[in-house]
């Protein structure tokens, strides 16, 4: 590439006000309900998220007399650039946090995670003894080829842009910041290197159709879950969080039984 056309890219990358635009507060803050007693289920977003990509799901359990807990991962529900200075350790921080919190309350405590979430569940899952994990269209093998190179693409191709359905407007970032879809390649790649120490019983949720991750990713992640009882379970469906077109109810379904099993 010639210096000057670098130098221009360098510029541009760096003037975009996308980057500097805040989420509205309102329903993109941590969610708690409590039931005393009860298991606790720890509930994570996915990247560029908010909890507000899984309150439907967290209205749910709590409705089914389980404590839920759903942090916001740093970075998240404020402006593009706050994502970008984040590591993934930050955001397993964020959990391992929450996990202390439930924990303290001496009940069960399972972990659902979607996407990204999916991928610190498992990270929190080798360190801590869980009732039992859930992932949702956890990423293995992503569908976007460039996410392979993002490592050093990310100094010059600072973000990529994201669609937004108009009921997500104001809950997720609008754009992928390319050093923070590096950090999920780094977590990808340390979530399944020592995924066998897993022995947690674990529900893979993977949709058919994803168009993020590869649907072949729940076999692979199953298949370096040597020592832990898992199960996939395939849903219909484009959207991956699936969790947010569950309109039948299949997969909350799925989900409580899986923790009411394991209780």
């Amino acid at each position: 590439m010639k210096p000057r056309l670098l130098f221009i890219l360098l510029l541009l990358s760096g003037c975009s006000n996308i980057m500097y635009e805040s989420l509205p507060t309102e329903g993109n803050g941590q969610y708690y309900f409590e039931h005393p007693g009860q298991p606790a289920v720890l509930v994570i977003h996915g990247l560029t998220a908010t909890p507000w990509e899984v309150i439907g799901l967290s209205v749910y359990l709590t409705e089914h007399n389980f404590t839920v807990l759903t942090p916001v991962l740093e970075g998240h529900g404020r402006r593009p650039v706050d994502l970008e200075a984040a590591t993934w350790q930050d955001w397993y921080e964020n959990v391992n946090d929450s996990y202390t919190r439930l924990a303290a309350k001496d009940v069960p405590v399972f972990v659902i995670g979607v996407s990204t979430g999916g991928s610190l569940a498992l990270e929190l899952a080798k360190e801590h003894e869980l009732a039992g994990v859930i992932t949702v269209g956890a990423p293995v093998t992503l569908f976007d080829q460039r996410t392979k190179y993002v490592s050093w693409l990310s100094p010059i191709w600072r973000y990529t842009a994201r669609v937004v359905l108009q009921d997500e407007v104001g809950h997720y970032y609008p754009v992928w910041p390319s050093k923070s879809v590096g950090e999920l390649v780094a977590l990808i790649d340390a979530s399944i290197a020592s995924a066998s120490t897993i022995t947690e019983s674990v529900l893979i949720i993977q949709s058919k159709d994803d168009r993020t991750v590869q649907p072949v990713s729940a076999q692979q992640l199953s298949d370096v879950l040597i020592n832990a009882p898992k199960e996939i379970f395939w849903v219909n469906g484009k959207n991956h969080v699936v969790i947010r077109e569950d309109t039948e109810g299949v997969v909350f379904t799925k989900i409580i039984g899986f923790l009411n099993e394991h209780s």
